[in-house]
């Protein structure tokens, strides 16, 4: 009996299957094109939806943090704003940006969203709000005791349009870490679709999924210009550090915060000081402070 011949067969398995590995060879370098241009076409998409759904920016008027910002804070996007406990610089610092924006838009509202045992970011007095240029008429404030409930309150905030900024005392919330981050990107859809300026406040936190990070703490008051020798600048002064960016730029400098014009300056410029800032001496020896020139303009 003959046995069987193979030998045709496996040449031309091995042939097959070498003209299937030159095809692959060949089809490689394809195959990295169209992945090269199909990451072109996302790249473009992603732009273009991007510049879509642009918003407005807030300048804060002191050129080296709007210029790692690319023009201000962001609309429609969430900012993380931290200090120490009990310190209320942040809370300071976050109030002034809110001024800021009442001065761009003279009707829409802010909501305030604290918990009852807020305190760690300083607490918010309405009768004292107009001592910072600041009408109480405009803020709405929100409480409750539970964190959940009261961040998932300041989530749907954000999505509603025609409020002017939400801000969001986190308390503890943000010990809870994976909780924290999956509510951080829901705030950030949210207030793309609301259009408003989300504002987190409250203890060093994750800073991932939000637009900005920064840092805010009290700082020493220098001594004021063009006066005499002993006089002190008491404006507020807070050391500022812009951590995080979704550009990669960061900064810090000292910012001093003028309640009468409601602006922030760097604390290296040479000012001259308002007559309200400052200290006379009377005639008896003691010396007082001048609010004459205020309360005349």
């Amino acid at each position: 009996m003959q046995a069987p011949n193979f030998t045709s067969s496996d040449s031309g398995d091995r042939a097959e299957a070498t003209a299937d590995l030159h095809l692959y060879d060949q089809a490689q370098p394809v195959c990295s094109v169209q992945k090269a241009n199909r990451f072109a076409e996302l790249k473009t998409q992603l732009k273009q939806a991007d510049t879509a759904r642009s918003f407005p920016a807030l300048p804060l008027g002191v050129d080296k943090f709007d210029s790692a910002l690319s023009g201000g804070l962001r609309f429609g996007h969430v900012h993380l704003m931290t200090g120490r406990p009990f310190d209320g610089a942040a809370t300071g610092f976050v109030l002034a940006m809110l001024r800021l924006m009442m001065e761009q838009d003279k009707t829409a509202p802010v909501i305030w969203c604290s918990p009852y045992h807020a305190g760690q970011a300083g607490h918010v007095l309405a009768s004292a709000l107009p001592t910072l240029g600041i009408s109480p008429s405009r803020f709405i404030f929100v409480h409750d005791q539970h964190p959940k409930r009261l961040m998932g309150a300041f989530e749907e905030v954000l999505q509603t349009k025609g409020i002017l900024a939400a801000v969001g005392e986190h308390g503890l919330f943000s010990r809870n870490i994976s909780a924290w981050q999956r509510w951080a990107r829901r705030c950030r859809l949210a207030a793309q679709t609301g259009g408003g300026m989300g504002i987190l406040l409250g203890a060093p936190a994750p800073v991932s999924g939000f637009e900005t990070g920064w840092q805010i703490s009290s700082a020493p008051g220098g001594r004021a210009v063009e006066n005499a020798v002993g006089d002190q600048d008491w404006r507020p002064c807070w050391a500022v550090q812009l951590g995080y960016t979704r550009q990669g730029t960061s900064c810090a400098d000292r910012l001093r915060y003028d309640a009468l014009t409601g602006r922030l300056h760097p604390d290296s410029d040479q000012i001259r000081i308002p007559p309200a800032y400052t200290r006379r001496p009377r005639s008896d020896g003691v010396r007082q402070i001048s609010l004459s020139a205020s309360l005349s303009a």
